[in-house]
């Protein structure tokens, strides 16, 4: 497994690659995206560029083998657009709260599967809770699957830092996520490259930002692709959280939130303070429909606050600071 450098990775939303990557391709090498959310997500807004087919047809215009759409606990991305198009691969991201065996909330991305494979996986999920039920089921349905971003955690949860490596241990890939600072990618990439686990770099946008970040490997089929990447046999244009990513992601939130003519009702945000996400939340389900002046005034001050990019810069050093905590904890027990 090859992880390209910063400077290696083609540039953001463009139908371009780097000399390396268009290499690979040449030799047959496939690309994906196996983490994308499309308004089917309760954490998404009803945006036309949003919508499955657009976002599907986006993928295929920058070049992409295969298409997955992970919506959080649903399929429904798939009923709309239908099951079998071109590079289509069927995919979800199911989240699992096993108190007893893990402690905290887990995100597993799940692909190649019909609808009655996931409401199963479903029930086991959230009725039975229970990770080792839902791993013996994909391992006994042959079903690919992604441990997605270990370092981050519900909201307000008390996360078990010791198991995670233990988690990396069950999954046979591993994701280097967009939406993760670097210290949290690079402790994931060395935990999965100790355990010999594969890895996907995934951008998990939640806004079509595709094209930022993909894995590469071969594979004539999906299940090829997938086998390769498990075999590391694969190469990944990777992207971390950086004060431009984060601040460019700010400002496309505000566009969604005041722009009037998106459906966003029951549009959840989980910025992790509760107040500014219930406050957000209400702006976004019409609170201040009949007060266009206030409307007006919290549109500004969003905006002001997004361009000055002190949130963004807050985040990052608060998550770069948990990182280095995670890290000692698990150095100083020889997890990593």
């Amino acid at each position: 497994m090859t992880l390209f450098p910063s400077s290696l990775r083609p540039p953001a939303n463009q139908n371009r690659v780097t000399p390396p990557v268009a290499e690979l391709i040449a030799k047959g090498w496939r690309v994906a995206d196996l983490h994308v959310h499309t308004f089917c997500s309760y954490d998404v807004v009803k945006a036309p560029w949003l919508h499955p087919e657009a976002l599907y047809q986006k993928a295929r215009s920058l070049q992409m083998s295969y298409i997955t759409f992970t919506d959080h606990d649903t399929m429904d991305a798939y009923d709309l657009i239908g099951w079998e198009r071109e590079g289509l691969v069927p995919g979800v991201e199911i989240k699992i709260h096993d108190r007893r065996r893990v402690g905290h909330t887990i995100h597993v991305n799940v692909f190649s599967l019909n609808k009655r494979q996931f409401l199963e996986l479903k029930t086991i999920a959230h009725r039975d809770a229970n990770l080792e039920l839902f791993l013996e089921y994909l391992g006994g349905h042959n079903l690919p699957c992604v441990y997605n971003h270990p370092f981050w955690f519900e909201p307000h949860e008390n996360p078990n830092y010791q198991v995670v490596p233990d988690l990396i241990r069950l999954f046979p890939v591993i994701e280097y996520n967009m939406h993760r600072v670097r210290r949290k990618n690079s402790l994931t990439v060395t935990l999965a490259e100790k355990l010999e686990k594969g890895i996907v770099a995934t951008t998990d946008t939640h806004t079509g930002d595709l094209g930022r970040a993909c894995t590469l490997a071969p594979g004539d089929t999906f299940q090829q692709f997938y086998e390769s990447i498990r075999r590391r046999e694969s190469c990944l244009v990777a992207q971390d959280l950086t004060l431009q990513v984060l601040s460019d992601e700010m400002l496309r939130w505000m566009q969604l939130i005041f722009e009037p003519d998106f459906s966003k009702p029951h549009t959840r945000i989980k910025t992790g303070i509760k107040k500014l996400d219930q406050g957000l939340e209400a702006v976004m389900k019409g609170a201040l429909k009949d007060r266009p002046l206030l409307k007006l005034v919290c549109e500004r001050f969003g905006y002001l606050v997004s361009w000055s990019r002190l949130p963004a810069w807050w985040y990052l050093q608060t998550q770069n600071s948990k990182a280095h905590q995670i890290s000692r904890l698990l150095r100083a027990e020889g997890r990593v």
